[in-house]
């Protein structure tokens, strides 16, 4: 082996490693791993056409018309937090917002611009694809969210 294959093999040895490496990180395009399962409150507390946010948790938690779901707040192109804007301000806390996407929308303000409207679906910038849904769960007027476990779009718990 002459001096310039080992300084091809070097050269790409360093960066496999350091693709692998990036690849693992959060912020590179993967959410960190999931938070455990984590009670949302009653029933009564999410009246339908709202949203309630649950910061510490990074999910929202809606009802539409179907049923409960809830999303990731964690934006699927490189993981930054994602933020609930309404059309006169910004949803603060754990405060209930309006839900009608028309309203506002989820906006990753700290990496892209994505963003997504009440369901979560992307409506614009560079992510590829939604915010990730979770498993919702309704059992003697309590809503647990189960964020190891991803859902379709279109999944709904009823109560």
């Amino acid at each position: 082996m002459n001096d310039h294959d080992q300084d091809r093999r070097h050269f790409l040895c360093v960066l496999g490693c350091a693709g692998a490496a990036a690849a693992a990180a959060p912020g590179c395009g993967e959410e960190a791993p999931p938070s455990p399962p984590f009670t949302a409150g009653r029933v009564a507390e999410h009246p339908q056409g709202l949203w309630k946010i649950y910061r510490a948790q990074k999910v929202a938690v809606g009802r539409d018309a179907m049923g409960y779901f809830a999303f990731s707040l964690l934006c699927p192109h490189e993981g930054y937090d994602v933020t609930f804007r309404m059309a006169n301000g910004d949803c603060m806390g754990t405060a209930a917002c309006t839900a009608a996407s028309t309203m506002g929308s989820f906006v990753c303000e700290s990496g892209h611009g994505g963003t997504f409207d009440g369901n979560g679906a992307r409506t614009g910038g560079p992510p590829m694809r939604g915010l990730t849904h979770y498993q919702v769960t309704v059992s003697a007027g309590t809503i647990t969210v189960n964020p190891g476990v991803t859902v379709a779009d279109t999944a709904r718990s009823m109560g």
